[in-house]
């Protein structure tokens, strides 16, 4: 068994206890089926693909890749709702857009839709600037958390409400280098 094969049967951060949620293998296939969709639904465009910082780089990076618009240009903001292990319901933009983006075709790429307070906050921000289509992506849809009824154009996964870590998701900003995705013990 390589290393790229092994998976924790456990990771422990904080004294908190995580087992393995999706395999790396799973992950890869569902981001190859969400680039093939967008892939379909962006033919012929010219895409600005925002992601959202920190939990959405590695998802954003695999993503954009495996969708292979060479005309697509790559933009980062930053919003911030969650302390700890639970959201505040406050959202707070910490690092915003530069771009134009008049008749632009948007995708934001975030890495988990929880509440849907941040996303509603992000493509109403969005939305005052004019675009042409704004679509939202999510590795991670969490539909029973929802406090705003908002469903994602695109998902990865759709979880039950736990805490997880791992490919790009963190718990105080560690942990997100993790290959695979684990959720808390209970």
């Amino acid at each position: 068994m390589t290393d790229d094969e092994r998976i924790a049967e456990e990771v422990v951060v904080d004294g908190l206890t995580f087992v393995p949620f999706l395999k790396r293998d799973e992950i890869r296939r569902q981001v190859k089926r969400v680039a093939s969709e967008l892939r379909r639904d962006l033919e012929g465009k010219r895409p600005l693909f925002i992601c959202v910082l920190n939990g959405a780089f590695i998802f954003a990076a695999d993503l954009i890749r495996e969708c292979g618009i060479n005309d697509c240009s790559v933009t980062f903001v930053r919003y911030k709702s969650y302390e700890g292990m639970s959201t505040t319901g406050n959202v707070k933009q910490l690092v915003g857009l530069t771009e134009d983006l008049t008749g632009r075709d948007v995708v934001i790429i975030e890495d988990i839709v929880d509440t849907g307070l941040t996303a509603k906050q992000m493509i109403a921000d969005i939305k005052k600037q004019g675009p042409e289509s704004v679509r939202f992506v999510t590795l991670l849809h969490k539909p029973a958390s929802s406090k705003t009824g908002f469903t994602p154009d695109y998902a990865a996964f759709t979880i039950p409400p736990s805490f997880i870590i791992g490919y790009g998701l963190d718990l105080d900003g560690k942990v997100r280098n993790l290959k695979d995705i684990y959720v808390i013990k209970e």
